[in-house]
């Protein structure tokens, strides 16, 4: 009962406080002396894990087609890869001809893009989904020439009301 007493505890709690402190300072000095394991090297890629090649290529061209061209420029890199044969320039060629504003070239870069076989799934894939976003794009293009066709129409249609609304009002004079 004599340790129940808040002042007898208050006596005994610098001795076993720096006791822990004592305790732990060389517990830290001795882990700041620790070397840190060196630095982990990815293991090196093989085969079977590797994606095909084709992808690689396929990806590569995907990147080299530059999002902001002048109509120079991909007129000259058109002229350019239609010549060459390879998987990678028809494909890219296909994505440039679907950067172009003719539903025509558009169309034109889904054939290209039919014609293709990847070498793999992975990069059959990504012909396929190239394909999809080219056919949505005529789509949209399609679309954007209808609405401006109806656009058209309905600015004819206000044009003959309202000639026919002063015809009417004006006096007839016979």
């Amino acid at each position: 009962m004599a340790h129940l007493f808040p002042s007898e505890l208050s006596l005994l709690a610098p001795p076993i406080m720096m006791s822990r402190y004592a305790l732990l300072f060389p517990v830290l000095v001795l882990s700041a002396c620790t070397a840190f394991p060196p630095p982990r090297t990815p293991a090196p890629v093989s085969a079977e894990t590797a994606p095909p090649s084709g992808t690689y290529a396929l990806l590569d061209a995907l990147v080299r087609v530059p999002v902001s061209l002048s109509d120079e420029q991909r007129r000259a890199d058109i002229a350019r890869l239609e010549n060459e044969r390879a998987v990678t320039s028809r494909f890219r060629l296909a994505l440039l001809l679907g950067r172009d504003d003719d539903p025509v070239a558009v169309e034109r870069g889904i054939k290209l893009l039919s014609g293709l076989e990847g070498d793999s799934k992975s990069a059959q894939a990504l012909i396929d989904l190239a394909r999809a976003q080219l056919k949505s794009r005529l789509d949209a293009l399609r679309h954007q020439a209808r609405a401006e066709e109806l656009q058209l129409r309905i600015e004819q249609i206000k044009a003959l009301e309202k000639s026919l609304q002063q015809r009417d009002s004006s006096p007839a004079t016979r």
